[in-house]
């Protein structure tokens, strides 16, 4: 079986020495794999505070902060394991501030503060860089209201631009309900999140074995 690496929960880009701008992602989604694939194969999972909090006894856990801190920590596991299988489900920040940590802090009682963001590196499209036989499992969240045809075509765009084997396919506010599978071949339909996380946890097993 191909060893896992699981990432949960949210980045936490800083804005200054004790704030910063995160996501709201609790970390559920990873854990609940993490749960399903502990004891059939090795996992280790890249997690937030928050998500750590959730992972089983059965997994190795490693906390990350920033965009650029996950980056890092996923690139030295891929390096060490190239064939392993990658579930991507932490809400990576899109943006951080001018420098990556800050020494100071923005006084308060202000009347206005001007925070100027710049789009962060996108860690999914890296993984293939990293390693060309690593497995991807990637995850996406679509805007509210996003009709079932534009969410098809957004993960498939997605399926194909990171070269993910599977894409888990939703859309903010109806996180719930209505997700689609994306694989080589076809786009799954699912009513419910949990049957399709069950669905998708048995897909994953499958990607784990050799060859």
């Amino acid at each position: 079986m191909r060893p896992v690496l699981i990432t949960a929960g949210a980045t936490r880009n800083p804005i200054d020495s004790m704030r910063f701008i995160s996501a709201n992602a609790s970390g559920n989604t990873g854990a609940f794999l993490a749960q399903r694939l502990s004891g059939l194969t090795p996992v280790h999972a890249l997690c937030s505070p928050e998500a750590a909090l959730r992972m089983p006894e059965g997994c190795t856990k490693e906390i990350y902060g920033s965009t650029l801190d996950l980056s890092e920590r996923m690139k030295k596991w891929v390096r060490e394991h190239p064939d392993g299988v990658i579930v991507h489900s932490a809400a990576v920040g899109d943006y951080r501030t001018g420098t990556e940590r800050s020494d100071e802090k923005i006084p308060s009682g202000q009347n206005q503060v001007t925070i100027q963001l710049t789009p962060t590196l996108k860690i999914l499209d890296q993984i293939q860089h990293w390693s060309g036989t690593a497995r991807i499992v990637s995850f996406k969240a679509a805007p509210p209201n996003t009709t079932g045809e534009a969410l098809a075509q957004i993960g498939r765009k997605q399926h194909t631009r990171s070269k993910s084997r599977l894409v888990f396919a939703n859309t903010i506010g109806n996180i719930e309900g209505d997700v689609l599978i994306i694989d080589e071949t076809e786009e799954t339909p699912f009513k419910k999140r949990s049957v399709a996380l069950d669905d998708l946890s048995i897909r994953i097993i499958d990607l784990c074995k050799v060859p």
